[in-house]
C-alpha cells in the first residue's frame, strides 16, 4: 500500500515522459543535412535524358541540443507523496523541483534511390525536370535521463523510521520512472522512409546554373505513432511542401560559386495534432575543378522561422549550422559522377548535433 501510495505521488515526474515522446519532428526536419551541392555544378549544360542516382549516408548523432545550445534538459516539476490511510494530507511529504539531463546519442544509415528525367525540349529557356526519391533506413538510438532524486521534506510529526522508509521507496520509484522514460527512447528500426516527389525547371549556360523547383514529401515512412520517442525513419504523419532554387555561377571553367535556398512548409501530423513550424535552408559552396575532380567547400544552415504547434516542448525553434567538404570525380567505367561528402554541426539548438557522411554516384542515360 506504502509503494502504490508512492508511485501514484510520481505523476509529476511522469509527465516528462509526454515531453520526450512528442517533441515536434525529434528534433530534425524533413532536409539533407549532409548537404546536396556537389561537383555536379560543373555539369555540361546540354544534359538531359534518364538520371538514376543512389546515396549512402551515415549520420553520427553526437547529442541533442535544447533551446540554450547546449545537451537537452527538461523541467521536472516538484509534487507531494501521499501516505498510507489513516495518515491525514498535512502530513505527506513534499519533494521540489528539478531538471533532467537528457541525452540522446545513436547512428542513422540511409540508403537512397533517386530516379530523375530532364527534357531534351526547352521551355522559357530551361529543361523540365521530374523525378523521386525513395530512402530505406537502420537507425539505432540510445536516450538516457539523468536527474538526481530530490529531497522530501517531512511533517516533524512523522517519525524518523517511516520517513527513512518513504526516502528509500520515493527514491527507487523516481528512479525507475526516468529509467522506464529514457527506454522507450531507446531501439533499433529499419525499414522505409518517407517518398519525395520533385519537379522543377533547369536553365544552364556556359556560367549560369539555375533550378527552380519544388518536392512533396509524403509519410510513406516507418513511423510509430504510439511511442513517438522511439527511433523511426519516417517523420510523422503529415506532409511537407518544399520549394527551392540553387543557382551556380562559374567565373572560369574550373571554379564555381553555389548557393540554394529552401523553404519547408508543414501540415499537422494527424497522429498527435502537433505541427512542426515551417523553416527555411540555405547553403552555399565553393569549388575548384582539378583535373582528378572537383574540390568544394561547403556549409548548410536551417532554421525554423516559425514555432511548433501543440509541442510540449513549448515554442522551441529548430536550428543548425554544418560545415564541410565534398570531392567529386568521374567513374570512367559508368560515366556517372562520384560524390563523397562530410558534413560536421558548427552549433545547434533544438536539433540533432553530430556528423554526417555521405557517398552519391549520378548516371545521366
Amino acid at each position: 500500500m506504502l509503494h502504490r501510495s508512492i508511485y501514484l505521488g510520481l505523476a509529476a515526474v511522469s509527465s516528462l515522459t509526454s515531453i520526450v515522446a512528442h517533441a515536434g519532428e525529434d528534433f530534425q526536419v524533413r532536409y539533407n543535412i549532409a548537404g546536396a551541392i556537389g561537383g555536379e555544378m560543373f555539369a555540361p549544360p546540354d544534359s538531359s535524358g534518364l538520371a538514376v542516382g543512389v546515396a549512402a549516408t551515415y549520420i553520427d548523432i553526437k547529442k541533442v541540443t535544447g533551446n540554450d545550445g547546449n545537451t537537452l534538459t527538461a523541467p521536472i516539476p516538484g509534487g507531494t507523496v501521499p501516505l498510507p490511510a489513516p495518515n491525514p494530507a498535512a502530513l505527506y511529504p513534499s519533494y521540489g523541483a528539478s531538471t533532467a539531463q537528457v541525452d540522446a546519442t545513436g547512428t542513422f544509415k540511409i540508403f537512397n534511390l533517386a530516379v530523375g528525367y530532364i527534357t531534351s525540349d526547352t521551355y522559357g529557356g530551361g529543361r523540365l525536370v521530374f523525378g523521386g526519391l525513395l530512402p530505406y533506413g537502420t537507425q539505432t538510438k540510445t536516450t538516457q535521463v539523468n536527474a538526481s532524486t530530490p529531497a522530501l521534506h517531512w511533517n516533524p510529526a512523522v517519525p524518523s523510521a517511516a520517513q527513512s522508509a518513504v526516502a528509500a521507496q520515493f527514491g527507487a520509484s523516481y528512479q525507475g520512472s526516468l529509467a522506464s522514460q529514457a527506454a522507450a527512447g531507446s531501439g533499433d528500426v529499419s525499414g522505409i522512409g518517407d517518398l519525395e516527389l520533385q519537379a522543377g525547371w533547369l536553365y544552364a549556360a556556359e556560367q549560369l546554373r539555375v533550378l527552380a523547383g519544388v518536392s512533396l514529401v509524403l509519410p510513406t515512412g516507418q513511423y510509430n505513432a504510439s511511442n513517438p520517442s522511439a527511433p523511426d525513419i519516417g517523420f510523422g504523419n503529415f506532409y511537407t511542401v518544399r520549394p527551392a532554387i540553387q543557382v551556380a555561377y562559374l567565373p572560369t571553367p574550373r571554379t564555381a560559386l553555389t548557393v540554394k535556398l529552401s523553404l519547408g512548409f508543414n501540415t499537422t501530423n494527424r497522429d498527435d495534432n502537433v505541427r512542426s513550424g515551417n523553416w527555411l535552408g540555405l547553403e552555399g559552396a565553393a569549388a575548384y575543378k582539378a583535373s582528378i575532380g572537383v574540390f568544394g567547400l561547403h556549409t548548410v544552415f536551417v532554421q525554423q522561422y516559425q514555432s511548433d504547434s501543440n509541442n510540449p516542448w513549448g515554442s522551441s525553434r529548430y536550428q543548425t549550422l554544418n560545415a564541410g567538404g565534398f570531392f567529386t570525380t568521374k567513374v570512367p567505367v559508368l560515366n556517372a559522377a562520384l560524390t563523397l561528402q562530410y558534413m560536421a554541426t558548427v552549433s545547434s539548438r533544438n536539433a540533432r548535433a553530430g556528423s554526417f557522411s555521405q557517398i552519391r554516384l549520378i548516371k545521366v542515360f
